[in-house]
């Protein structure tokens, strides 16, 4: 097979080959690539879509494919590297992207399916070399009968959910022209990504984010800095990022309900799901003021409905449960909150150093449970890591709960799982019922709590490591001239994780290795990376 020539992308020709591009990372790739860079399990972080296509084509037609989706969409080129403590993108015109061919046509119908599941699971678990683009690899698998599957494994750097179907879209209709002998009709693409990335840091420097940024400091004044779902044991110090999940599939009667239920309330499926599982939260937790954290597309701006890149935000829904309402009641406000919240998009970054949120050892600041929901199915493979403290995830009819090991057992996961069910159950049964009738069952268990421990007296630097330390962290968190702490938390004091990035930057050294961000996020204090930098001959930090 031969590499296709230069393709040209809504009048635009396709990059040559004079050297990589660069431009600065979107707001939801720094989040995707800091995510990345402090979990352990690679399918947390790399999105594995299979794309069913019937033509008659070859599996040349279909590598051409994926090289025309490559040159039309520069995420699908890119890597992210940082450059003085700033992540910025460096998209390459023409790289060479790794593309297994199959010939199942032999196989019969469950071979295949096995086949196909087995190679799904192996590109989800196949890490990505950070330096090396494109981010993403594929599989065409011939079926035999002009039947054929492209497996595509992306990091989400430079892909999610939206990305699919869009790649899907174009994948097919290539395939057709292919098939037709005439060109393609792709969508026009009205700016590039690398554009888009430029465009939104502006609009952030220009105070286009105003109304956004009042519209959520009065939304999440005084919101409550961690939740009290019981744990099963304390809170670590550092958060691990070690997770685990357990799996249910929507019982018959659950799904047949949703959508005469979803008239009744005047909304969406979705919002049934997310009433359900604050409704949990509040039974767990005794708590009637609830942050949960939700993923959204991100793609309000027309120009990004037809591009591949990643675009997702998190936004930060506070729950009102007071007064005990009933289900009908939870659902319109839970519609209410979300839809409010729409109006007043923020990067999530942005919000975090927007409201100074209080940072506590160990926990994610804003919140520390999740929801997340897609119509269609497909979990995807099992994961280790976690970002947060809970997440329900809901994927057509099948849902999981993943739950950050350090803090919960499987046991209570299942228990947590189930009671989920059943409240979903009743909601949509009997949504006149109050809340505090929706799930009976025993008291919750107590939280661990550590024990209270004297105020500790301030330490201040005590050697030349701890004085070169502190006196960047005194630069980047604006507290020049005062005294540093050397054990304090740098997101106690102020600081979020882009801080935490460039602080590595301006005391890495031009080469050699050192502390990485995961070293960092253990022990986030002047004295843990004055110790981890003296303990390399020449002290460089080493995210990349």
């Amino acid at each position: 097979m031969t590499r296709p020539g230069p393709a040209v992308r809504d009048g635009r020709p396709a990059p040559d080959a004079a050297g990589p591009a660069t431009a600065p990372a979107t707001y939801a790739q720094e989040r995707a690539w800091l995510a990345s860079r402090l979990a352990h399990d690679p399918p947390t972080y790399c999105a594995v879509d299979e794309f069913p296509l019937h033509a008659a084509v070859t599996a040349n037609d279909l590598v051409h494919a994926l090289y025309v989706l490559m040159d039309r969409h520069e995420p699908l080129r890119t890597v992210l590297r940082t450059v003085d403590g700033r992540l910025r993108q460096e998209v390459h015109p023409r790289p060479e992207p790794r593309i297994e061919l199959a010939d199942l046509s032999a196989y019969d119908h469950a071979a295949q399916a096995e086949e196909r599941r087995s190679l799904r699971a192996r590109l989800a678990r196949t890490p990505f070399d950070p330096h090396r683009a494109p981010q993403w690899r594929a599989a065409v698998l011939n079926l035999g009968e002009g039947a054929w599957s492209v497996v595509f494994a992306a990091h989400h750097t430079v892909y999610d959910t939206a990305s699919g179907f869009n790649v899907h879209a174009e994948l097919t209709e290539l395939c057709a022209a292919a098939e037709e002998g005439r060109e393609a009709r792709l969508p026009r693409l009205p700016l590039g990504y690398g554009a888009y990335a430029r465009r939104e840091r502006e609009r952030a420097r220009t105070g286009g984010a105003d109304a956004a940024a009042a519209h959520w400091r009065t939304r999440l004044r005084g919101l409550p800095p961690v939740h009290t779902v019981p744990l099963d044991r304390p809170r670590p110090p550092a958060r691990t990022f070690r997770g685990a999940e357990v799996r249910a599939a929507l019982p018959v009667g659950v799904t047949a309900a949703l959508t005469g239920a979803s008239r009744h309330h005047g909304t969406r499926p979705v919002m049934l799901f997310l009433a359900a599982w604050t409704a949990l939260l509040h039974h767990h937790s005794g708590a009637a003021d609830l942050a949960v954290g939700l993923p959204v597309a991100g793609r309000d701006d027309p120009a990004t409905r037809a591009m591949v890149g990643t675009f997702v935000n998190m936004r930060v829904l506070r729950a009102d449960l007071s007064g005990d309402p009933d289900g009908t009641e939870l659902v319109r406000r839970t519609t209410a909150a979300v839809r409010a919240g729409e109006k007043f998009d923020i990067p999530f970054q942005s919000l975090v150093e927007l409201l100074a949120a209080p940072r506590l050892p160990g926990v994610p600041p804003l919140y520390q449970l999740a929801f997340n929901h897609t119509p269609a199915d497909g979990l995807g493979p099992p994961v280790s890591s976690c970002e947060e403290d809970l997440l329900l995830d809901v994927a057509g009819s099948g849902l999981r709960l993943v739950y950050d090991a350090a803090l919960f057992d499987r046991s209570t996961a299942d228990l947590l799982l189930a009671d989920y069910l059943r409240l979903l159950a009743a909601l949509l049964d009997a949504p006149g019922t109050r809340l505090s009738a929706l799930l009976t069952g025993p008291a919750p268990r107590g939280t661990p709590r550590p024990a209270p421990t004297a105020p500790r007296a301030r330490t201040a630097p005590r050697d030349a490591a701890e004085e070169r330390v502190a006196a960047v962290w005194r630069t980047l968190l604006g507290t020049d001239g005062g005294t540093v702490d050397v054990h304090e938390d740098f997101f106690t004091a102020g600081g979020h994780s882009l801080q935490a990035l460039r602080l590595l930057a301006r005391l890495a050294p031009a080469r050699g290795s050192g502390p990485t961000l995961r070293t960092f996020f253990a022990d986030p204090t002047v004295a843990g990376l004055a110790t981890a930098l003296k303990s390399t001959p020449d002290g460089r930090t080493a995210w990349r």
